[in-house]
Parts: C-alpha cells; sequence; structure tokens
C-alpha cells in the first residue's frame, strides 16, 4: 500500500483555530498581517512600524526613493500591493555571491496581490522577470530592468502592462529572506522527488518533507537548473506558488502565530515598505481575509511564451487571454483557467485543490491533510467518506491539467480513478481508508 513520503526532518500539523527570484514576498506579508490581525496594541504596533524603512508616495512626492506613481487610496476595499524580491546581494556571503561580485539589483521577483474582501479572495500574479514590455520613458526591454531606473518607473511599468491602480508598494532583498525565513523557524515544505541546483546551492536528496531554512529556501525558490524542468523560468514559479502556499498554511496555523516585533526585527534593514501601509490600519482586513484560509486565495501567472528577439530571449504576452486575465482581476471576475499554469510547465500544486474524505482511517486521513498541505496543495477540511468508500485511492473529475497526476506524484501507488461525484468542489479527491501505510517514520 502507498505510503506518505516523508524525509529526515517531519513535522507534525497542529491544531488550527481558525533572484534568480527571491523570496515572493507575499508570504512575509501575510505573516504579519496574520500577525497584526491577532490583536497586538497600538503602542506595539506603533513601535515595529518605526523600525521599518517607509518611503514616501503620491503626486508631489520628492526624493530619491519617492513613488509618486503610488495610489494609496485603494477603492472600494479593494487593494492592490506591488511586491518586489530584490537581487541585491547586500549582507550575503557564500554561494549566492556578494554586492562586490554582482553589483546593482533588478526586480528579480514581481507580484501584484490584489486583496478583495467584498469578493472574497486575494490574486497573487506572477509575472515573468523576463517579460518583454515597455518601459515608460526607457524603450522595450525585459521587466525587471525597469527596477534599475527606480521603483517608481517599475510601478509605471506594471501599472501600464496590467491597468492596475497600484495602492502599495513592498520591497525585499536576499538577505531579508533568509532572515525572515529563520525568524519563522524554517519553512516545512514537501517535495515528491529530489531535487538538486548546483549553481542555486539547492540539495534536497530524497522525495519527502523538509524544514527549509535560510539558505536552502533561498535556494529552492531560486533554482532553475533542475532535472525535468522544461521552461526553467516557468517551473520556478509553479514551485515559488509552492513554497508561498506551505508558508501560509505555517502562518494559520495554530503553534505559528508569529510574533510581529520579531520579524521586523529580522527583516527591518532589508525590507522597503511605502508609507501608508499602516499596520494597524489592516487588522479589519486582515481578520477577514484570515478567515477565508487557502480557499481564499488564486495564485496565477501572466500568460506568456518564450521568444528569441535580435539574439536575446524573452518571454512574450499570449493574447488575448493575458489581457483578459488582467480584466477580470480588475473587476473581481472569476477567473477560470486563466493562468493557472504556464507552458509545458505542470501545474503549481498551489493550484490544485483536494478534498481528502476520511474511509474510517482511524486518523490517517488527517496526516495526509497535513502532508499534502506542506507539499503546498489547497486542501478542504477533511470529511467522512460516503457509504461504500472504504479502501485508498484518487478519484478525479472532468479537469484539463491533468491534475490527478501531480497528486498522484506525491501520493504513489494509490490507484487513481475517474469520478466526477466525489471530486465536485475540489480538483482531485484522496480517499484514505484504514489500509493506508500512513507516513513513515
Amino acid at each position: 500500500m502507498a505510503n506518505v513520503p516523508s524525509g529526515s526532518t517531519p513535522a507534525a500539523r497542529p491544531s488550527r483555530p481558525r533572484g534568480a527570484r527571491v523570496f515572493l514576498l507575499l508570504a512575509s506579508i501575510l505573516a504579519l498581517l496574520i500577525s497584526v490581525g491577532s490583536g497586538l496594541s497600538i503602542a506595539t504596533i506603533h513601535h515595529v512600524e518605526g523600525r521599518i524603512h517607509k518611503v514616501k508616495t503620491g503626486p508631489g512626492c520628492t526624493g530619491k526613493d519617492c513613488l509618486p506613481s503610488v495610489q494609496p487610496t485603494c477603492v472600494k476595499k479593494v487593494c492592490t500591493f506591488l511586491i518586489l524580491g530584490s537581487d541585491s546581494r547586500k549582507g550575503l556571503s557564500g554561494s549566492f555571491g556578494t554586492s562586490r561580485t554582482v553589483t546593482g539589483q533588478r526586480a528579480d521577483t514581481i507580484i501584484v496581490v490584489q486583496v478583495s474582501p467584498a469578493h472574497r479572495r486575494t490574486v497573487v500574479l506572477s509575472i515573468p522577470r523576463d517579460l518583454r514590455v515597455a518601459i515608460p520613458g526607457h524603450g522595450t526591454n525585459k521587466i525587471n530592468t525597469a527596477f534599475q531606473y527606480g521603483p517608481d518607473v517599475m510601478v509605471q511599468t506594471v501599472r501600464r502592462l496590467t491597468g492596475f491602480r497600484i495602492n502599495h508598494y513592498v520591497q525585499v532583498n536576499f538577505l531579508g529572506f533568509q532572515k525572515l525565513v529563520n525568524a519563522l523557524g524554517g519553512v516545512p515544505i514537501c517535495i515528491d522527488k529530489p531535487m538538486f541546483d548546483a549553481l542555486a546551492g539547492l540539495r534536497l536528496p530524497h522525495a519527502g518533507c523538509y524544514n527549509l531554512k535560510g539558505a536552502q529556501a533561498l535556494a529552492f525558490v531560486r533554482a532553475r537548473h533542475l532535472k525535468g524542468d522544461i521552461i526553467p523560468d516557468f517551473s520556478r514559479i509553479s514551485r515559488q506558488q509552492q513554497f508561498m502556499r506551505a508558508v501560509i498554511e505555517k502562518s494559520l496555523s495554530a503553534g505559528s502565530i508569529f510574533q510581529l516585533p520579531k520579524l521586523i526585527r529580522a527583516v527591518q534593514n532589508n525590507l522597503v515598505i511605502d508609507e501608508n501601509l499602516n499596520l494597524y490600519s489592516l487588522q479589519d482586513l486582515t481578520r477577514k481575509l484570515s478567515t477565508l484560509g487557502q480557499g481564499g486565495i488564486n495564485f496565477r501567472v501572466v500568460p506568456a511564451i518564450p521568444v528569441t528577439i535580435g539574439g536575446i530571449s524573452y518571454v512574450q504576452l499570449v493574447e488575448p487571454q493575458a489581457s483578459e486575465l488582467f480584466q477580470k482581476i480588475r473587476n473581481g471576475q472569476d477567473l477560470g483557467i486563466l493562468g493557472r499554469e504556464s507552458l509545458l510547465t505542470p501545474i503549481s500544486p498551489a493550484n490544485i485543490t483536494v478534498k481528502v474524505l476520511d474511509a474510517n482511517s482511524g486518523g490517517k486521513a488527517q496526516q495526509v491533510v497535513s502532508f499534502l498541505e506542506k507539499a503546498g496543495f489547497a486542501v478542504l477540511a477533511p470529511e467522512p467518506a460516503p457509504a461504500g468508500f472504504t479502501t485508498t485511492e484518487l478519484r478525479w473529475g472532468p479537469h484539463r491539467s491533468n491534475e490527478e497526476q501531480v497528486v498522484a506524484a506525491y501520493l504513489t501507488g494509490l490507484p487513481v480513478k475517474f469520478n466526477k461525484r466525489v471530486t465536485v468542489g475540489a480538483d482531485v479527491t484522496v480517499v484514505v481508508g484504514s489500509d493506508f501505510a500512513g507516513p513513515e517514520a
């Protein structure tokens, strides 16, 4: 009978009360917001806010880091964040290089996050760093190069591309990511195969679960030379989405209600936010969003395909899908399958919803839930299996993305059967019976 694979550092699931790309800062933003939403005092919030580097925004602001194109007023409580991961090596040493060996900075991660309480969802949109776009005042180039002309040019570029009004700005560098992950005590992640990337410094020698800390976590989200990847940058975005789900899962767990001051201390010298990103004002919003759990978070990627122009490798928009995706996000409409996966790249676990049915498993169903959550899947609360289901198996219904194959790669050896009825509300259903061998010790 199939086992849930495990690694050298398994982590038990607590009960739940309610460059080169860098760390996708959304994870830290959610962790910060959930911490704020847990009820810190006004005095504490003001104290920790004083430790963060903030930049001025709005028309008329002046100064080197001023962001006149950021418009802080959220329309109808819909707030849009531009989150950048800078590949600055400031403060780094070792395999990732230093500020002497790798000069300057580029936007190695570009994410737009739209938070919409009215629509009960958060959309996390990844923009490929090599996307060929018009950069206001600087011609046409890869979108990550817009950052070299200043943060506000990047804001202008993203707004021109997507049509989104950018309300808030967040920026973190490599060192900030590593410190944040370590402050969280590491991030549990489960994988379906060994992963090696000498250039990124990634070494995960077997399938199973790991608690990734600093450098290894950074290597995981930066790796782009893994066996089996057809379009490395697209595969990397898929893994980054998986990693974010795993971080969010930890942030929602009772045993991981993070201490905001501790997080701020970890990243205060490597984090930049706009002056209007007030932690106290986000408490109400955070409480509402935290009740949605994983199901309220939609991961998407800008539809694009690789091209070579003038001997330079880019990716370019796939139309009309890209424009339709932007429009539907702006209008709060259902996104369907737009942007769920990239060309020649398996759909990310982050975009697969799994239902677990407990067929008198004796607690093994909860073990499967915990494992799949750490693998980055969006897992629904387990339910009792209907009459007639007694043995462990994987069921799937009609879809377009071979989601069952992705889940089956993590739960090896399970019988895979088509069944539309039991997969209603999910992409894939896992029935767990008493015959399931359970996680390995």
